[in-house]
């Protein structure tokens, strides 16, 4: 074959439609892709699904906790550093408490089905459509959406008497550090 035939023959194949998927036998594939483009999205089975959703507390709510907490305690508020964690272990629950609060009016917006909750966690497990649980995610509060079996095991801790909470109660060394992480994210 000389060089002058390839791009007559290239040009004969572009022209019949078939160009070099018809020669490698893909023939089939194009039509069935194109049929798979066309297919009405509304004909599609809704896929349901069951995930846990996390949430998370308000973080400047967070903040000002640990830094009324920290002022408390170094003005004589608290007998010692140990009663001044529980307060705070309170209000993070508190505050998780309002943020599945929240994050249920959110799934409820969604269109998606809060079915059970496991609070020390801030694990909550919906029901719903895909593309409505994904919408989620933009909930400020709610920071994930991970496997059912996410939940399951949060019910596993919560029967077994554990707290598996995402949030860390314990006081900051230095109350300074929460003050400047404060005017840091202001000025942002």
């Amino acid at each position: 074959m000389d060089a002058t035939s390839n791009p007559n023959r290239r040009h004969f194949l572009a022209l019949t439609g078939l160009g070099t998927a018809g020669l490698a036998g893909c023939a089939d594939r194009l039509d069935n892709d194109d049929s798979a483009e066309s297919a009405d999205p509304d004909s599609m089975p809704d896929e349901t699904r069951t995930v846990t959703v996390l949430v998370q507390p308000d973080p400047t709510a967070l903040r000002e906790a640990q830094i009324a907490i920290v002022n408390d305690l170094e003005d004589g508020e608290y007998d010692d550093q140990e009663e001044a964690e529980q307060e705070l272990a309170a209000r993070e629950r508190e505050l998780i408490a309002a943020a599945i609060d929240d994050a249920r009016a959110q799934i409820e917006a969604a269109g998606a089905v809060h079915v059970d909750t496991v609070e020390a966690e801030g694990s909550l497990l919906v029901e719903g459509d895909a593309d409505d649980i994904l919408d989620l995610l933009e909930a400020p509060l709610i920071s994930a959406v991970l496997s059912e079996s996410r939940f399951e095991m949060a019910k596993q801790r919560e029967a077994a008497g554990e707290t598996g909470s995402e949030t860390d109660s314990e006081l900051p060394d230095d109350v300074d550090d929460l003050e400047d992480d404060d005017s840091e994210h202001e000025s942002e």
